[in-house]
């Protein structure tokens, strides 16, 4: 009987979909070095100059576009199901043939 753990192939991963994923995390961190664009005082949105609104606008631009490139990891990145336990990967082989003692 070998020792070594199992090694399980996971299924290859969507690189395009993973390149749209970075490209989305990418676009915050542009648009916040661009200072020169949105260093104004007009126009106030509630007595808030531009400078300041325009932050914390891209607070909530920056958790969409953070959630939708999670998203798109997820399904770049198919997972390999477990077994209840946790601690294995199920294998349509093991489960086929599944040894005596009862281990995986």
């Amino acid at each position: 009987m070998s020792t070594t753990p199992h090694r399980h192939e996971a299924p290859p991963a969507n690189k395009g979909l993973l390149a749209l994923a970075c490209v989305l995390l990418a676009i915050p961190i542009v648009a916040l070095l661009l200072v020169g664009t949105y260093a104004k005082d007009e126009p106030r949105l509630g007595g808030f100059p531009f400078f300041i609104w325009y932050q914390f606008l891209w607070v909530v631009i920056c958790s969409a576009l953070t959630y939708a490139a999670y998203r798109l990891v997820l399904k770049a990145r198919p997972h390999v199901p477990m077994n209840p336990e946790g601690d294995a990967f199920l294998d349509d082989d093991h489960r086929a043939n599944p040894r005596e003692d009862g281990l995986r």
